[in-house]
C-alpha cells in the first residue's frame, strides 16, 4: 500500500485535470484509510480544477440506494453546479468499513449514483471507493447492470 499524498489546504491542493489527478485527490482526502460507516463524500470541482470546500458527508445510506433519494440529491447537486459555473463536475466516493473486495451494494451504489446523474445532467468524476483496505475507482465494467441468474 502506497502513502497517501500530502494533503494540504483546500487553494493549495493541485487541480484536477485527469481520473488519475481525482484517484490523488481523493487518496490526499482519504488519508490512512479505515472507516466506521457507510458514507457517502461529495465535493464540487470549478472549472478550473479546483474543488471548493467544504468537502461533505452524507451518511445513514442505505445498503442499496432508492430512486427518490438519488433524483433528490442529483437535484441538489445541480443546482450548486450551476452556481459554480460551466465546466463545473461532482466527485462523489462511497466510504465503508471493510475489505477492499467490491460488494453488490458498492456497484450499485456507483450504478445508481451515474444514472441518476445523466438523468439530472449532473456532470461527475469518476467515482470512488474506499474501504478500510484500498482505495479505486469504478470501472465502466461495475456501471452495468448486473445480470439476471439463467432459470
Amino acid at each position: 500500500m502506497t502513502t497517501p499524498p500530502e494533503l494540504q489546504p483546500f487553494d493549495q491542493m493541485p487541480p484536477i485535470r485527469t481520473p488519475s489527478d481525482m484517484y490523488r485527490h481523493w487518496q490526499a482526502l482519504m488519508g490512512p484509510l479505515g472507516f466506521s460507516e457507510h458514507l457517502l463524500w461529495v465535493g464540487f470541482i470549478t472549472p478550473d480544477g479546483l474543488m471548493t470546500p467544504p468537502l461533505s458527508q452524507i451518511d445513514g445510506l442505505p445498503v442499496e440506494p432508492d430512486l427518490p433519494t438519488l433524483e433528490a440529491m442529483m437535484g441538489a447537486f445541480r443546482e450548486l453546479v450551476e452556481e459554480i459555473g460551466p465546466g463545473a463536475t461532482v466527485a462523489l466516493l462511497v466510504s465503508r468499513p471493510g475489505s477492499a473486495r467490491m460488494t453488490r451494494s458498492d456497484k450499485a451504489w456507483a450504478r445508481g449514483l451515474s444514472h441518476a446523474a445523466a438523468r439530472a445532467d449532473v456532470p461527475l468524476q469518476p467515482i470512488h471507493l474506499a474501504t478500510d483496505e484500498d482505495l479505486r475507482v469504478f470501472a465502466v465494467d461495475d456501471l452495468l447492470p448486473e445480470a439476471r441468474a439463467a432459470r
